[in-house]
């Protein structure tokens, strides 16, 4: 352990000579002991038990050099690429840049993979819901070149130098949704990524300053898709799976081949809100059974819902509302069957006071992870 002396005061400071002398008595009691067997003399170790810093010092420390920093009460310590770190005040990632530019100071960055020698390989972070929210690392807190070289990242503390013209002071900032590396002080919404990355606490062009607490949360997912044609049973009392014409938003559940599949891509605890629309072509009584089936095998335990309908080109909306655990890969079908094949899942199509009613609305939403 080597530590540096602060330039001496202009004046006469006891604490500086106390400093001083200490360091020098333990220089000189350790720089060499006697052997105990070889009779040769030999390099000692080293242990400091107490170091003293003087509080009213502030000049900035070299690399590998502390001193006090008076307006955060705590010690700096002098890194690479002129980094000063307050120490117990910042918490750094070492990472790596392989992205062939340079990533300036104040990016928004996040995990891109494993970088040789215990590093992290990390990119201008987009928040535009193309990248997992689990993969956001911090802010760099220096521009660090595109050679491969390893900088810091802060996961929590303070960035300075930055451009905060754009905020006003206590701005919540968010990982940007349009600007790679960015931030913005409004919040997204879906499908894009709600990540709470910093706020501000000095507005300046160059001297801006803000606090790095990065907030993330498991990223759940969702879909809604539509059926806007009409679908008839062909054998009365035989179970057919409703397609789906119609992907209205979605991010990890999609339409599949068949389009009756709507398939999970990530694990979890999700609900099945159906609402389906029918009708009769005639006035005679009609059973139709309604439910859900995963992986086109099992029939999901007490899903099913039977409605009856007699009336002639009247309307019957089925709903269901189910929680079901989905793995990864796993899809899902509603199945139905009519002891009549004189019924159709129909779509009603848009008037002049109101939108069309699709033949059947299927929304899923991730609960629990």
């Amino acid at each position: 352990m080597s530590i540096k002396l602060p330039p001496p005061p202009a004046v006469y400071t006891p604490s500086y000579e106390a400093q001083r002398n200490r360091l020098i008595e333990l220089y000189s009691s350790t720089v060499y002991e006697k052997g105990q067997d070889v009779g040769v003399y030999q390099p000692a170790k080293l242990v400091v038990s107490d170091a003293s810093f003087i509080t009213t010092d502030t000049h900035t420390p070299d690399r590998g050099s502390l001193s006090w920093n008076t307006a955060d009460q705590t010690l700096d310590l002098g890194m690479e690429y002129g980094v000063v770190q307050q120490i117990g005040e910042e918490i750094y990632a070492r990472v790596q840049n392989n992205t062939g530019v340079t990533i300036p100071n104040g990016t928004v960055v996040g995990f891109t993979g494993a970088a040789p020698d215990s590093a992290l390989s990390v990119s201008p972070y987009l928040a535009d819901g193309s990248q997992n929210s689990l993969y956001i690392l911090g802010v760099m807190t220096h521009d660090l070149p595109d050679t491969g070289q390893k900088g810091y990242c802060t996961t929590w503390g303070f960035v300075r130098g930055l451009n905060t013209s754009a905020f006003s002071l206590g701005d919540l900032l968010y990982a940007s949704p349009t600007v790679a590396g960015g931030f913005t002080n409004v919040k997204p919404t879906a499908p894009n990524n709600v990540i709470p990355l910093a706020a501000v606490l000095k507005v300046g062009t160059t001297d801006g300053i803000i606090f790095v607490r990065p907030t993330i949360e498991q990223q759940k997912y969702y879909g809604e898709f539509t059926k806007t044609d009409t679908q008839t049973p062909a054998v009365a009392n035989t179970a057919y799976a409703l397609t789906f014409t119609t992907t209205e938003l979605a991010k990890g559940v999609s339409r599949g081949t068949p389009t009756s599949r709507i398939i999970i891509a990530n694990a979890g605890l999700y609900n099945f809100a159906l609402s389906i629309q029918m009708t009769s072509t005639n006035s005679s009584q009609k059973a139709v059974r309604v439910w859900l089936r995963k992986n086109g095998t099992t029939d999901i335990p007490n899903s099913a819902r039977i409605a009856s309908i007699n009336l002639n080109n009247g309307y019957l909306v089925v709903t269901i509302n189910e929680v079901i655990s989905m793995l990864a890969g796993d899809y899902m079908e509603i199945m139905f069957a009519s002891d009549d094949v004189n019924i159709s899942i129909s779509t009603v199509a848009a008037t002049a006071f109101a939108p069309a009613a699709p033949a059947a609305l299927l929304a899923v939403t991730q609960t629990e992870q």
